[in-house]
């Protein structure tokens, strides 16, 4: 299973980053007391929340934010202002059970009654705006990131001009699903922007034409997961994602990012386990892995790093299926007043560093710049060298065509070197290392190299025909966009741009692969082909809206079920969001109590008492122990129900999660429609 959670990070990506010239709410004259007066009145902050305090933060081109907060006993709010008095944000939490286990409910509204819920807030915090923006679509959206979540429905709006969007202008709302409350508001926007008007523009034809006559299509080994497993294949992509097509001139425009490559340090987290000590010191002693000491000499090696840092908190996580293992680390740098630390890894096979963070560099961005790009550049490939030499020769250097941009101005350099194989780019596989330009240290450092096996670029289909492939019976949409040029930043352009810039096209057959399409079918969001042979047809179908249940395009309806899949299962009936990393799964399954270490068995096939005992723990309801034969079940077959969990049965049926009378069949194994009609009741309860 897969799932990808990412919202809240985007939300705080774009609050950072696009920080403008926000609509006022009319408190910007007087004092900020005033201000803030005015603004609990807006949210209705009442005189229950006795603790107020305020604290100032730089934000983008220099920009002075305000974040006013007030607590009181069981909830949070805080309310982000500019130097001006402009709203930014809005964030309420409710922690009024904080002692209580978090488990989510099925809505009790419906989207569209959430719906409104936001337009209200909107009219009531910027009502100059409700007329010139426009919901996104689920069609509009990316859904296998905006997908709701049981926490809440999210709602994106964008300004329209000459009924086009502008998306750079846009409102980001979260809205409790229970109760319709707005949970979280973002707004960016900038006013006094010149729209260009829609007459004499060019068709979309002409717009086409023009597209594929000045993009480029480059080549690249990728991975594709398939039913038969993991397949390499070589597709074209298109390397000009900035370009669209000027509507009025027919010019070819830059007005978003080219696509970087992306280089992940960190091995998949997907079934990944810890290995206790003595498995570790068996690995090691086998010279299956490196040591400790090995390790650490790794990182003050590789970095140069000085007395006041420490490699400690050792831990050996791996796939012996795989065999691959991966030592974590915390890289810590002492201060005179404390110490920071951020996580490392490194290959323990073959002592590759993963990834690397400076837990000392983030106050340097203030400082003024001291080595050049060229110096830099030197000094990164020097630390390649370094670490592998081997690996080295194999890639080559790619200059980030977006670090001059809008919005990326930085004090610190940004290098990526891709590997080549048979003289083609691989996808994710390379380096990529940035320098604080005031210390000349490195501030982080990705590493990925997939252990694969190139095909022989031969018979391949020609980049033009590759361009006719994309875009047959695909269109450019119009809307306004800006210049992404620093000096052009308030440019507004009306452009022809191509949505669909994430396709590839097999290099070979000539298919056209949808990578966001196969990560949605991956993560168990398509409807299952095969749920007329289940009598859980109604309930996997509601459950898709909100969580992932298995890969592929079949649901399997009596396939047993293993520990580890029905805990990725119920770690999404409550806040656990990265449950994919099985690893932090079940160390905080552990932590809450509702598994034992003794019960770890993550391969293991469930039985259905046994999926009961993790729900009802799920829940806080952990009976006492020998107390099995007070508990009162009508099951005809109760007795062959282990005595130490008829208390877990007895709560769970109390609780509506499971039906109470004929045979319970304990002993038999969890099937798939069995796990996710026991995740649908704790959901609808």
């Amino acid at each position: 299973m897969a799932k990808t959670k990412s919202k809240s990070l985007i939300f705080v990506i774009l609050l950072t980053l696009l920080l403008g010239c926000i609509p006022s709410v009319g408190f910007a004259e007087g004092s900020l007391d005033k201000d803030f007066e005015e603004i609990k009145a807006l949210f209705e902050i009442g005189d229950k929340y006795e603790d107020f305090h305020k604290y100032e933060y730089d934000a983008y081109e220099g920009r002075k934010i305000i974040s006013l907060n007030w607590s009181s006993e069981n909830s949070h709010i805080s309310v982000s202002i500019d130097e001006d008095g402009k709203i930014m944000s809005y964030y309420k939490s409710d922690h009024s059970n904080y002692n209580q286990p978090i488990i989510y409910k099925f809505p009790k509204i419906t989207r569209e009654e959430g719906s409104e819920h936001a337009k209200n807030f909107i009219k009531k915090i910027f009502p100059d705006i409700l007329d010139e923006i426009k919901p996104l679509d689920e069609e509009d959206l990316n859904s296998i990131y905006y997908r709701d979540d049981l926490s809440g429905f999210n709602y994106q709006y964008v300004m329209m001009v000459n009924d086009l969007a502008f998306n750079e202008n846009s409102v980001y709302i979260n809205v409790d699903n229970q109760t319709g409350e707005v949970i979280s508001f973002n707004i960016n926007w900038e006013k006094g922007l010149k729209f260009p008007d829609t007459e004499g523009i060019i068709s979309k034809d002409e717009a086409k034409e023009a597209y594929i006559n000045n993009i480029n299509l480059g080549l690249a080994y990728r991975i594709k997961e398939t039913d038969e497993g993991t397949k390499v294949y070589i597709g074209y992509s298109i390397l000009d994602t900035d370009k669209t097509v000027d509507a009025k001139t027919k010019d070819i425009l830059s007005t978003s990012y080219k696509n970087t490559y992306p280089i992940y340090g960190a091995t998949s987290d997907r079934n990944m386990e810890s290995f206790s000590n003595k498995e570790a010191d068996e690995l090691i002693n086998s010279k299956k892995v490196i040591n400790k000491q090995e390790v650490s000499k790794k990182f003050f090696d590789a970095f140069k790093l000085g007395e006041e840092y420490e490699v400690e908190d050792h831990k050996l996580r791996g796939d012996k299926d795989k065999d691959i293992y991966i030592w974590d680390v915390m890289v810590v740098k002492k201060f005179k007043n404390g110490s920071s630390g951020v996580s490392s890894r490194i290959d323990a096979k073959t002592g590759d560093i993963l990834d690397f963070s400076d837990p000392g560099t983030w106050d340097e961005d203030f400082e003024e710049a001291k080595y050049s790009k060229k110096e830099l550049l030197e000094r990164a490939k020097q630390i390649i060298k370094g670490n592998s030499p081997e690996k080295y020769k194999e890639v080559e250097y790619v200059e980030d065509e977006n670090d001059n941009l809008r919005y990326s101005q930085n004090n610190v350099s940004n290098f990526q070197f891709i590997r080549k194989a048979n003289g083609i780019r691989v996808e994710n596989d390379g380096y990529r290392i940035n320098f604080s330009n005031a210390t000349g240290k490195i501030s982080s450092y990705y590493h990925g190299w997939n252990d694969i096996e190139f095909e022989a670029p031969d018979k391949l289909i020609e980049e033009d025909t590759a361009k006719e492939i994309l875009l047959e019976n695909r269109e450019l949409d119009l809307g306004y966009q800006r210049l992404m040029k620093e000096d052009n930043k308030d440019d507004v352009k009306l452009v022809y741009d191509f949505k669909d810039k994430h396709l590839i096209v097999d290099a070979k057959t000539g298919e056209v692969i949808n990578a966001i399409e196969d990560l949605i079918e991956k993560q168990g969001m398509k409807e299952y082909k095969d749920l007329e042979n289940t009598y859980a047809k109604e309930q996997v179908q509601r459950l898709q809206k909100y969580i992932t249940l298995f890969e592929g395009d079949e649901f399997k309806a009596k396939e047993e079920i293993s520990q580890k899949e029905f805990f990725q299962l119920l770690a999404q009936t409550k806040d656990v969001y990265s449950y994919q990393d099985i690893d932090y799964l079940y160390e905080r399954f552990i932590r809450e109590g509702i598994l034992k270490q003794e019960e770890k068995n993550i391969d293991g096939i469930l039985t259905r008492e046994e999926a009961i005992m993790y729900v009802v723990r799920l829940f806080g309801q952990e009976p006492l122990e020998n107390l099995g034969d007070i508990y009162k079940l009508d099951y005809d077959d109760s007795d062959e129900i282990s005595n130490n969990l008829k208390g877990h049965i007895a709560i769970a049926r109390g609780l509506g999660l499971i039906r109470g009378e004929g045979n319970f069949r304990p002993k038999d194994n969890l099937t798939r429609e069995e796990a996710v009609v026991i995740i649908y009741n704790i959901l609808n309860r």
